[in-house]
Order: structure tokens, then C-alpha cells, then sequence
């Protein structure tokens, strides 16, 4: 990101008594002839001479003692690590020659010097040296300071120096900024006593400072990196909760899915302060907590250790709680979480709104629905507009939980509890979900052994991991969703009423596609915005055609049905603009011979039967139909002596 023309400032010749003469009558304040000085040097002595600086200056100031120096480099570690990089490959060269090589931080204060110690100690007496200020403004025209003014690479000769302290020295310096950005981040030179062959002193220059950018780039990618396998490490109390990962800087690297629900627009970066990362009150988040990432190596100042990347979790600030570009929402307006929940229906905001109260209570909500319906985005919904939000969201398919397994699943296990069990001991999804909400999906499915442990938690809060006897206290908001009639379960003996009516504080039934149809042309859009993002296809768009073709479809798999025959379309399509023509053969033939609705007074048995002989003994397809998991249907089965090919 250098700016053009950067050697432009070079002359062919150089008459070191013309420039003399020049600075002379420009210092008594008489005419210069403008051919006998360079176009930048003169420059920069007018704005050396409207800031006030003194041309019998003699040395340049220092910005303190030996701890402002300390803490000066320790700012610009980073600068000086890559610096000492570019010195090493530098030295055979450079180090017994008779120049110095200077690093300055943005503004042209001295860092660092390397190279011959005799010259070294020569360039320390004449202000050369850590903490010295050789910013224009300061120490006038300078190689440093200049180049820290004008953003590109010059040299500046020795009577081209507007103060006497810099007259002996010949520099040659680069700007050193950041690849990703083009961020100033200090300044590299090249200074010697001896004369400068102007080409290549500030070849030189360029060349050092290039290798610094780079340097810094690699190690900015390997932090990066580093980073990003921390954020991602399993387990993290972070990672079921609205959270960003920041660089060093405060800049957001990523973030997670459930902290793209808290708002709009989250922040692009953070500021930081006393090493930890704020936002500003009318900001659209609110910091709920941060989590630095350490090494155990990173140094400190003033004994506490610096911010070098790490995570926060955060959650919607209450004034940005609504979004003002809403023009789905008639009269009311929602909280942020739930615009991830695509409607124009009255009832569905009507469901939307008694959603949001129930989130005041941390009371156990039960979702009821067809599958695919959008139970979970309800869930994540009341999760993050209550009291639990900055906690951890656990979601769990109780319908992928086998009798054995469940137990140790939600509640956890001491080390040896079962053979095959971890040496270690496993955390159950309470213990994980502590301090938030747990959802629990297909809670029909929970096998009734393991109703009563749940029940105990619902209860008591307390759980004992298997094969432990110690309690453990948890605070964990519960969120169940089921597609089956609960009260039927419990008539059959399949469910506990003890639990159901605990479960059951609050409910909601949320309908099926086919009784609000008036959405699939906006649902239609947001997938396809959405598919955009993941499969970077280009735009593309439904036409009024292939909406009404989609309104027309009783859609047995809702929601979630809708969005994979999208994803296919999108992917499969040519044009931008998709048409009946795009939709696929499997789904016209369905259109054409609608299987026939399963009589809603069959038992359970027949229904499966029914089902298994409509798809073709395709038990992923009959389970669909059916509402469950595969590992639920084949637990059927057995229970209903029906063979693994479907036959009774």
C-alpha cells in the first residue's frame, strides 16, 4: 500500500555548499532559489519553520527516563521483533560498514540502533538513539520525521537537515506499515557519516522495510491463527454463547452464529482500554464478559498483562433492541434475536410476542410442533433475550440418546463409571449448560429411566454425575420441544405426567408451513441471501412463478424442507433468476401424487407401516414422514415386532 512516485525526491547530484547556502538565507528569513534545493527538503523546512523549530537545535529531545524508554519499546515490541529479523539477514552485509540502522516508531521516535558499536555510540552523542524525538516538528527535516510527514521513502543529505544536529548524517528511511490495512507502523533508516549513494541507500531502505512488513504479516497470521484454534477448542465456555474473537488490537477476527442473532451489526472492532476491550455506551452490545488469551509468556506493563486477542461475550444493549429497518413487523417491534425468524404472519407474531415475555421468567418452556417448524430458532430466541443470555445455549436431540447412554450423557460420568468410559470422566450438557439454557429436542424420545433423573434436576437443581455421589448445584434454564402429543404419550405409558406438567409452564405451538403459506416467498428470499454467503453463486432471486408453485405444496417437512429444496435450486440453477422450470423432478412428482394423509385415528403401528409403505421401504424417507429420527423408527420396530425391511 505504498504510495506512488516514492523516489521522486531523488536528485541526480547533490551540491552539498549550494544547499548549505540555500538553508542559510532561508533560516535569515531572505528568498531561496528554488533550484538550489530539492522540492521535498524545502517543503519541509517551511513547515519546519511555521511549527517553530529551532534550526540551531543541537540535539534532539527524549520523551523521558529509562522507563518511559521501557515501556516505549515494549508498545512497539512487535516492531522491534521483526526489526531484529531484518538486522540479522542485514549484518554480514552492513554490520562492519560505516552506517547505522534506525527503527522509529509511526512518529518518528528512535526505538532501536543497530550496527557498528563505535558508529552506534557516535549516533547516541549527536541523539540517536532510544527515545529520542526526531519527529519534523520537533527536530525538523530529518529522514525519520520526513518520512513520517510525507508517507513514502526519502533521503535527506546533510546540509539538507534543517537543524544543526542532524548535519554530519546522511539517511535514507521507509515507512513500515501493515499489509492487511496499510496502517503506518513505524519507520526504518538507514544513516552514515560517510555519504550515501542516494539510489542505493534508499533502495536499501525499502528493501529493509518491506522485510519488516512481512515479517510482521507472518507473525500477525501465525497469531491468527493460534487464535482461531483457541476459539474453536471444544468445550469453551464461550462457545454455546454470543461470542466474538478479537485480535490484538480489538479488531473482530470472527464470530459465532448465536452473536450474528444479538444484532444487526455487530462491531467490526473494539477499543481498547487498561488492556481489555470496550464499546461505547450507544453502542449496539454490551460487553457481558472477556476471556484474554494467554500464553503464560506475554509480558506486562506495570504488572499487569497486555491484551493479545481473545474473546468476548456479549449481548443486545437494551436501546438497540430494536431494528429499524423492521418493515416486516406491523405496530410492534421485537427483540433482535428473533429476526432470524422469517415472517409476515399475525400469528406468528403473536407467538413471537408471548415468546419474549416468557423470556422474562426462567421458568421451563415446552415448544410444540411439526418437525422442521422452527422449534430451535424459538428456543435460541427466548435464550437470548432473557435474563440467561450471556450463558451458555446447549442443545440436545433426545431422539440420538439411547437408553444406555443418556444418563451419562446429560449428567456426566466420574472416570471408570462404564466400561468404555473416558479415564478422565466426561462433563454432562447440565454441567455444561450451567449459568444458560438447555435445550432439549425430541424430549417424547427421553427414555422413561431417564424422565426421572431430569425430573430431580427440574427440581432440586442439583445433579449427580454416574457413578459419582457428589452433588453438584446448577443453575440451567430448560427449553424442551416435541412434535408428539404428549398427553398421548403419557396415556400409553411412554412419558411421566410428573414431568410433562413440570416442563410444561409455558407452551407454545408453533404451526406447521401449510398454515401460514404466506410466508415461503419471504422465507424463499432469505435462504436464497443466505445461500449467497456460504456458496458465493452470485445473486439470485425467486420469480412470482416458482413462488406460487412452492405456495401450492403442503410442505410435510416445513421449514426445514423449503430451505434444502432452496440449497439445491441455488446450487443447480444457471441463471440469476430461479423458475418452476428450476424445480427438481423428485419434487414435481410429488406435486403430481401427493401421498394420502395417514388416518389420524390409526394407532402407531399402522401409521409406521403406512408410512414405510408410501416411501418405498425407505426408512429415512418414512421417518421424515413419520416426524423422528431413524434411530426412533428402528427402536419402533423392535417394540412393534416389525423386521428392519418394514414387513410385520
Amino acid at each position: 500500500m505504498r504510495e506512488s512516485g516514492a523516489v521522486a525526491n531523488l536528485p541526480d547530484t547533490f551540491d552539498s555548499a549550494r544547499v548549505d547556502e540555500a538553508w542559510q538565507r532561508f533560516v535569515a528569513g531572505q528568498a531561496v532559489d528554488a533550484s538550489a534545493v530539492r522540492a521535498p527538503i524545502l517543503d519541509s523546512w517551511q513547515r519546519c519553520r511555521q511549527a517553530g523549530v529551532d534550526p540551531a537545535r543541537v540535539c534532539p529531545p527524549c520523551i523521558g527516563d529509562a522507563s518511559a524508554v521501557a515501556a516505549l519499546r515494549q508498545t512497539n515490541r512487535e516492531l522491534l521483533t521483526a526489526a531484529d529479523h531484518t538486522w540479522a539477514l542485514l549484518s554480514p552485509t552492513l554490520g562492519a560498514s560505516e552506517v547505522v540502522f534506525v527503527v522509529a516508531d509511526a512518529r518518528g521516535v528512535v526505538i532501536d540502533v543497530q550496527g557498528n558499536a563505535a558508529l552506534v555510540a557516535a549516533a547516541a552523542a549527536r541523539g540517536t538513539a532510544p527515545g529520542f524525538d526526531w519527529r519534523e516538528a520537533v527536530s525538523g527535516t530529518n529522514a525519520l520525521g520526513t518520512a513520517a510527514v510525507l508517507g513514502h521513502p526519502v533521503i535527506v543529505h546533510s546540509t539538507e537537515h534543517y537543524c544543526a544536529t542532524g548535519k554530519v548524517w546522511d539517511c535514507a528511511a521507509a515507512p513500515v506499515r501493515r499489509l492487511s490495512d496499510g496502517t503506518l507502523l513505524g519507520i526504518v533508516d538507514i544513516t552514515s557519516m560517510g555519504g550515501l549513494s542516494d539510489h542505493h541507500s534508499l533502495a536499501l531502505a525499502v528493501t529493509a522495510a518491506h522485510q519488516v512488513e512481512h515479517t510482521l504479516h507472518a507473525q500477525e497470521l501465525a497469531r491468527t491463527l493460534r487464535l482461531l484454534q483457541w476459539y474453536r477448542t471444544p468445550d469453551m465456555p464461550w462457545q454455546h454463547r454470543p461470542s466474538l474473537l478479537l485480535d490484538g488490537k480489538g479488531g473482530v477476527i470472527t464470530a459465532n452464529d448465536t452473536a450474528q442473532a444479538v444484532c444487526d451489526a455487530l462491531p467490526a472492532h473494539f477499543e481498547l482500554r487498561d488492556g481489555l476491550p470496550v464499546v461505547p455506551s450507544d453502542a449496539a452490545v454490551t460487553i457481558m464478559a472477556t476471556a484474554p488469551f494467554r500464553t503464560g509468556s506475554e509480558p506486562v506493563a506495570d504488572g499487569v498483562p497486555q491484551w493479545h486477542g481473545g474473546v468476548v461475550t456479549i449481548a443486545a444493549n437494551a436501546a438497540h433492541a430494536s431494528r429499524g429497518d423492521d418493515v416486516e413487523r406491523p405496530a410492534r417491534r421485537f427483540h433482535p434475536a428473533f429476526h432470524a425468524i422469517a415472517t409476515q404472519d399475525p400469528h406468528l407474531f403473536d407467538l413471537m410476542g408471548r415468546a419474549e415475555r416468557m423470556a422474562r421468567a426462567n421458568a421451563p418452556v415446552l415448544l410444540h410442533g411439526e418437525t422442521g417448524t422452527g422449534k430451535e430458532l424459538f428456543a435460541r430466541a427466548i435464550h437470548l433475550c432473557s435474563s440467561v443470555s450471556a450463558g451458555p445455549f446447549i442443545a440436545v436431540n433426545c431422539g440420538t440418546l439411547t437408553k444406555e447412554l443418556a444418563a451419562s450423557e446429560l449428567l456426566g460420568y466420574e472416570a471408570g463409571a462404564f466400561t468404555g468410559a473416558s479415564p478422565k470422566g466426561r462433563i454432562g450438557k447440565f454441567e455444561l449448560a450451567n449459568g444458560g439454557t438447555l435445550f432439549l429436542d425430541e424430549i417424547g424420545e427421553l427414555p422413561l429411566d431417564v424422565q426421572v433423573h431430569l425430573l430431580r434436576v427440574l427440581q432440586d437443581q442439583i445433579i449427580v454425575r454416574v457413578g459419582g455421589n457428589v452433588e453438584r448445584t446448577v443453575r440451567v434454564r430448560i427449553i424442551t420441544a416435541t412434535h408428539r402429543d404428549l398427553e398421548q404419550e403419557i396415556d400409553a405409558g411412554r412419558f411421566r405426567a410428573d414431568l410433562y406438567f413440570r416442563l410444561k409452564v409455558f407452551a407454545l405451538s408453533l404451526p406447521s408451513l401449510r398454515d401460514h403459506r404466506g410466508d415461503i416467498g419471504l422465507l424463499t428470499e432469505r435462504f436464497l441471501q443466505h445461500l449467497q454467503g456460504v456458496y458465493g453463486l452470485g445473486i439470485k432471486t425467486a420469480s412470482a412463478e416458482l413462488v406460487e408453485a412452492l405456495t401450492q405444496y403442503d410442505w410435510p417437512g416445513n421449514v426445514r424442507e423449503l430451505l434444502g429444496l432452496v440449497e439445491s435450486m441455488y446450487i443447480l440453477s444457471e441463471g440469476p433468476r430461479l423458475t418452476a422450470r428450476d424445480l427438481p423432478e423428485e419434487f414435481l412428482r410429488k406435486r403430481r401424487d401427493p401421498p394420502p394423509a395417514l388416518a389420524p385415528a390409526a394407532d402407531e403401528r399402522t401409521q409406521i407401516l403406512a408410512a414405510i409403505a408410501e416411501d418405498g421401504h425407505n426408512m429415512s424417507l418414512a421417518a421424515r414422514r413419520l416426524g423422528m429420527s431413524r434411530s426412533t423408527l428402528y427402536r419402533k420396530l423392535a417394540l412393534y415386532g416389525i423386521d428392519a425391511r418394514g414387513r410385520p
